[in-house]
């Protein structure tokens, strides 16, 4: 199971045992995973201050702060790890706390590793796709650049901006980040995740070449070389070129750039906005 995905995520192990710690980080480390523990609440806080962790695992019963107040600490923080609870006296009241402070899933004591590690990769893909809507979001934001634009401008230079923040707009189509929806010419399309993560990705940078490897990592959640990259996307972006069709124009949505990748073909009009 040991992958270049799993070597760059990084866990916090919290539990006041010191042979479950141990026992725990031998085992993650060996799968691959970048492993810090702490003996208590305090040392935890103290931990995710100095590093960004993408995954907490965090024993209930333990002295000083125990796992639900660290949780509910861990929750106020600008960007959280993902949450894990473990506990050996699980209540329905101490379970629904846990979820509503935001673990993703909870192991009763004693448990299987081969359980824990299904819960870590559940876990972590839904980690993966909060971070790509954070990221597309704060994309669309930046490349659209309302804040900076002075209203009169704005005006001048194209029509306003669809009441919904987060939507990529090109001739003909516009894609709903916040519902994942798609449409042209107001008709709705059907897209796989996939190829909405395409599109979606594309349309951030309009005209700008994406790297067959960076899509690939984007939609695969890991890193391939040029020739696997290119097979991996090769089926995805024909289908999602025959779904979008042709721009009012005449023209492909999507263009290849040879030997490179894939860029959104984007009018005069939405490359002006870009440059201001």
């Amino acid at each position: 199971m040991t992958t270049e995905l799993s070597s760059s995520i990084t866990i916090l192990v919290v539990d006041d045992e010191a042979s479950l710690r141990f026992f725990l980080s031998e085992e993650l480390a060996g799968e691959g995973y970048q492993v810090y523990t702490a003996a208590n609440g305090q040392e935890a806080l103290a931990l995710l201050k100095a590093q960004s962790m993408d995954l907490a695992i965090v024993d209930l019963q333990m002295p000083g702060i125990n796992g639900l107040e660290l949780m509910a600490e861990i929750e106020k923080m600008a960007d959280p790890p993902e949450l894990i609870m473990l506990t050996a006296h699980a209540t329905l009241e101490t379970s629904i706390e846990a979820m509503r402070l935001g673990a993703g899933d909870f192991l009763l004591k004693p448990y299987q590793v081969d359980d824990l590690l299904r819960a870590i990769s559940r876990v972590m893909k839904q980690r993966r796709r909060k971070l790509q809507q954070r990221l597309a979001a704060r994309l669309l934001a930046e490349s659209l650049g309302l804040a900076e634009l002075p209203e009169q401008r704005w005006e001048e230079k194209i029509e306003p901006a669809p009441p919904n923040p987060h939507c990529f707009v090109a001739p003909a189509l516009v894609v709903d980040l916040e519902m994942m929806t798609v449409t042209k010419n107001g008709c709705p399309l059907s897209l796989t995740p996939t190829e909405f993560r395409l599109l979606a990705t594309l349309m951030k940078r309009p005209n700008q070449p994406f790297t067959f490897q960076a899509l690939a990592e984007i939609i695969h959640g890991q890193q391939v070389d040029s020739y696997q990259a290119r097979d991996l996307l090769k089926s995805h972006i024909g289908r999602l070129r025959q779904k979008l069709g042709q721009t009012p124009a005449g023209q492909a949505y999507i263009a290849n750039v040879h030997g490179l990748g894939y860029r959104f073909v984007a009018e005069e009009r939405q490359q002006k906005l870009q440059l201001k």
